[in-house]
């Protein structure tokens, strides 16, 4: 999965940064040192328009059908918005990502230190070409497919167990299921499997959501949340490079640190600056997307009694498969984003040769909602029902083309066996306000969620 975004924003999402080759400065005059000026509180900070935003990142399909009908594009012309709405036209604006960059590198260099301090880009912010490349092929040996099931799998599925039988022992009925649960396994693991010594893992994960939303947010930005993503970023570097430092003294822990430093042995390029940013960037790819596609399957889950149904009948009969098919169409009904944004600096013309050919003019936003997509009845074989025995490609939620989710294995592992103990919870059901069940940061990253059980 891509970074996230709401409708005002980039799904797995688009930044705000520089047009592509043209990176931010280094480091902003008023960024605070490392560890200074992150106030958590800010986090749980509500605004009036949150039941409007909500109600917008529900995707009320019929508006959004609608749009889709009459038009493969929506174009706003005055802000140089462009909102493309069909399936075909989406796939195409996310496979042709010269003519559709990413506009978050100069944003990925500032958040992991700066030019002048270290900072380097990652591959989520790198346009098509030999950085990428590199930078790719040292992730994939980093991260291997076979860490999947011989650990990531298991280890999540340990946690989840650890942390729900801890409330049947504590003869606890309800708990909050998002931060206790669909945020504390991503976190756990950064730990166990990454190698990153976290000394406070809700704090940790705190830091990656203000991070990622300044990172990855929409236009315009607050410059109240780009001092808080910052502040929690030079938190979150100062982790990291501890992290490194000790590991690289011989009291490492996981798998992935100590990996990347048999590597940088063998391979000179693997400095410890290009350690720190490939760290940096998984976790950032990591808890804030998982806790977002975790959060939102809780609630829909919740919200939608036959979706429950089926996707606790897979838990309780142990059909991992099954599980993650049904956990998969629970997220296509409410998906981490409306979809990713990108940057069209030279102008382009999707579906050209057609009778639905659409100029997107030169300096445009666009948004390829994958959600919308997901619902394009022109692809998409009963798109309404929730059907998880569907065809792979009807899905977009690991996103497309270049910038499809490098750690959608892992991701997928970890989401469904933090679900499998849970969904397996007697009389599992909503303990807080039934009308609005999850408290958001930023109206997107799920912060809290109660449930209820029966012990």
């Amino acid at each position: 999965m891509e970074p996230h975004t709401t409708v005002a924003r980039d799904a797995a999402g688009a930044g705000v940064a520089s047009l592509p080759g043209k990176p931010l400065a280094d480091e902003p005059a008023t960024h605070q040192p490392d560890g200074e000026g992150f106030d958590p509180a800010k986090l749980e900070a509500s605004s009036w328009k949150s039941p409007i935003v909500e109600w917008l990142l529900s995707y009320p399909r019929c508006l959004i059908g609608l749009l889709r009908f009459f038009t493969p594009v929506l174009q706003i012309r005055f802000l140089r918005w462009a909102f493309v709405l069909r399936y075909d036209e989406v796939r195409e604006v996310l496979s042709h990502d010269q003519a559709f960059a990413v506009d978050w590198g100069g944003k990925m260099i500032e958040v992991t230190g700066g030019k002048n301090a270290g900072g380097k880009n990652f591959v989520l912010g790198m346009e098509r070409g030999d950085e990428y490349r590199l930078s790719y092929t040292q992730l994939a040996a980093a991260f291997p497919r076979a860490d999947v099931p011989q650990y990531v799998e298991r280890r999540s599925a340990e946690i989840a167990a650890e942390i729900l039988e801890r409330k049947k022992l504590e003869n606890k009925s309800e708990f909050d299921a998002v931060e206790e649960l669909i945020t504390a396994v991503p976190t756990r693991l950064c730990e166990d499997y990454y190698g990153i010594a976290i000394p406070d893992k809700v704090l940790f994960a705190k830091w990656t959501l203000a991070t990622s939303s300044y990172v990855f947010g929409p236009p315009p930005q607050k410059t109240s949340g780009a001092q808080l993503g910052r502040a929690a970023a030079a938190c979150l570097r100062k982790v990291i490079r501890a992290s490194i430092e000790s590991a690289k003294n011989g009291a490492g822990k996981g798998f992935v640190l100590p990996r990347l430093i048999e590597m940088q042995g063998r391979d000179a390029r693997i400095t410890d600056d290009v350690i720190h940013a490939q760290l940096f960037g998984m976790v950032l790819g990591f808890i804030p997307t998982n806790v977002l596609a975790g959060g939102n399957m809780l609630e829909t889950l919740l919200r939608k009694p036959e979706f429950m149904q089926r996707a606790r009948a897979a838990a309780l009969a142990g059909d991992d498969d099954l599980l993650w098919r049904c956990l998969r169409e629970t997220l296509r009904f409410r998906h981490i984003n409306p979809g990713p944004w990108r940057m069209c600096p030279e102008g382009y013309t999707i579906a050209a040769g057609s009778p639905r050919a659409v100029r997107i003019p030169p300096g445009t936003k666009v948004l390829a909602s994958t959600q919308s997509a997901m619902f394009d009845t022109r692809r998409i074989d009963r798109p309404h029902v929730f059907d998880p025995d569907r065809r792979d490609e009807d899905y977009m939620v690991f996103g497309v083309g270049q910038h499809w989710c490098l750690g959608a294995y892992i991701a997928r592992a970890q989401i469904t066996h933090t679900f499998k103990p849970l969904l397996r919870m007697k009389n599992l059901k909503p303990a807080g306000d039934p009308a609005v069940l999850t408290k958001r940061f930023n109206d997107l990253f799920p912060l809290h969620l109660d449930v209820s059980f029966e012990p």
